[in-house]
């Protein structure tokens, strides 16, 4: 029996969603896209977990389609479909998820990167939607990523398919942390440690309001902000941020009267 494409890996409140096809840098083909929408569903279904990381095995994050795949039946039936249950699944997560960017991040790689809230890219990868060289489009590629860093950036690397570097992306912000190539894993813990004290609630709201930022009018995200708020306000997190605070004030007022 052959193993996954896709694997979850779960380490207390974190779950990592492991692309393993490194033979094929990763490469999607059927079995990764229905793979990958497995996994989402699975790590939707786990409360514990707080943060997602989805990472590739091997040498490269994803090197998009696989291409072996395409030069035999192009894109087979329900490919597209598959893929972006996936990922639209990946964003409607009430979890934060962070793409762990190395080597190749290419194609689909890069739709899949981009449809993470945060990105943590090596110094050695290699980013770009070559989707056009192939005669194709990049997915929803065209509909994620202006919204991410705007139209004309957008625009430069979706219509020349060119790749860039790690110190390009987090210029136009396309990436968030850029590390070293031989202290990734080392950084990448740092910063799932960093979102790991983020509220529960305040993060879910957070998340919610901005996925309609493109989209809602002001009055509609007033009124859902609302809401939201009042449901952070009733949270443990927030009962205990106000007593954390109580207890630091106090402890400095004996500090300042001995």
């Amino acid at each position: 029996m052959s193993e996954k494409a896709v694997l979850v890996e779960v380490d207390g409140q974190v779950a990592n969603i492991v692309l393993n096809r490194p033979h094929v840098l990763n490469a999607m083909n059927m079995d990764w896209v229905l793979g990958f929408e497995e996994a989402v569903q699975q790590v939707a279904a786990l409360p514990e977990v707080r943060v997602v990381v989805v990472k590739g095995k091997g040498r490269a994050f994803c090197a998009g389609l696989d291409l072996d795949m395409y030069s035999r039946e192009l894109m087979p039936p329900g490919f597209f479909d598959a893929q972006e249950r996936g990922f639209h699944g990946l964003e409607r997560l009430d979890k934060i998820t962070i793409a762990a960017i190395h080597g190749y991040c290419l194609g689909g790689g890069l739709q899949l990167a981009i449809s993470c809230d945060l990105r943590v890219c090596s110094t050695d990868a290699t980013l770009g939607l070559p989707a056009v060289n192939e005669g194709l489009m990049p997915g929803m590629a065209p509909y994620r990523l202006p919204r991410l860093i705007g139209l004309g950036p957008a625009c430069r690397l979706i219509l020349s398919g060119q790749p860039i570097g790690p110190d390009e992306a987090y210029r136009l912000g396309l990436v968030d942390y850029v590390v070293p190539a031989e202290r990734f894993e080392e950084r990448l813990a740092e910063v799932v440690s960093l979102y790991l004290k983020v509220p529960r609630m305040a993060a879910i709201a957070s998340k919610r309001l901005m996925q309609r930022a493109f989209q809602s009018s002001f009055d509609d995200a007033l009124a859902e902000a609302r809401e939201l708020i009042a449901q952070c306000l009733a949270s443990p997190e927030a009962s205990a941020a106000a007593a954390e605070w109580l207890e630091r004030k106090r402890q400095r007022r004996s500090g300042s009267q001995g």
